[in-house]
């Protein structure tokens, strides 16, 4: 196989779903799919996609089944947030296959778990195909950790279109949350410099994007 398989081609690889057959649950995939692909994170979740086209992501005791075809249409991060960046569909399709597929699985069990509370339910939730069964209480640490996935995907996705010094930039700037003063001391430049070059970055990403990213321009006295 390809070192890096897009999303374009794992959907070529797999047959469209027929919705009018049950989707299978995690127990009967586990027992008779044969896997093709196999994305791990950390504490044990997982995308695994099957031959027959489903996939099955797990994180902690969120489970969600649906098929890989269904990864499709614009995705609007943090949208829940009150944020909504609208990342393209075409993007997605040239981006490594678990990316799209990470956002698919954590918006099907987030939907599930809103439906679970609404008619209160207490025990665990399995999202099938966006079909919401029951739901679970879990520690804040397991509802927080598939944001957390999906930040350092996203945040990743976002590096690659910027250049080595750009990144080196952003990373310090959002990521060790330095100021654009402690940049500069610590690279020997101008403060200014570092500025117009974090602009030019977030500028670079919102093009590639296609979307307004919620992001103040560095533009202002950061001390």
């Amino acid at each position: 196989m390809d070192k890096m398989l897009t999303l374009k081609k794992v959907k070529e690889m797999v047959k469209a779903p027929v919705h009018t057959k049950r989707v299978p649950s995690p127990k009967v995939l586990l027992e008779d799919g044969r896997i093709l692909l196999r994305k791990e994170f950390e504490h044990d979740s997982h995308l695994t996609l099957y031959h027959s086209g489903y996939v099955w992501f797990s994180a902690g005791k969120r489970n969600t089944v649906f098929h890989i075809h269904d990864c499709r249409g614009d995705y609007a991060y943090g949208a829940s947030k009150g944020k909504g960046e609208v990342i393209k569909e075409e993007y997605f399709e040239n981006c490594e296959w678990h990316i799209r597929a990470l956002f698919e699985g954590e918006q099907r069990v987030e939907e599930s778990q809103l439906k679970c509370e609404g008619v209160g339910q207490t025990k665990v939730c399995v999202s099938y195909h966006a079909v919401a069964e029951d739901w679970g209480e879990m520690a804040d640490s397991e509802i927080n950790v598939l944001d957390k996935y999906i930040e350092k995907e996203a945040l990743h996705a976002m590096m690659t279109v910027l250049t080595e010094k750009q990144r080196n930039l952003i990373y310090q700037n959002y990521v060790l949350d330095k100021t654009h003063q402690e940049i500069a001391d610590g690279m020997g430049i101008a403060r200014g410099s570092v500025t117009r070059s974090v602009n030019q970055a977030l500028e670079r990403i919102r093009r590639k994007f296609d979307f307004e990213a919620h992001y103040e321009l560095a533009v202002g006295d950061f001390t």
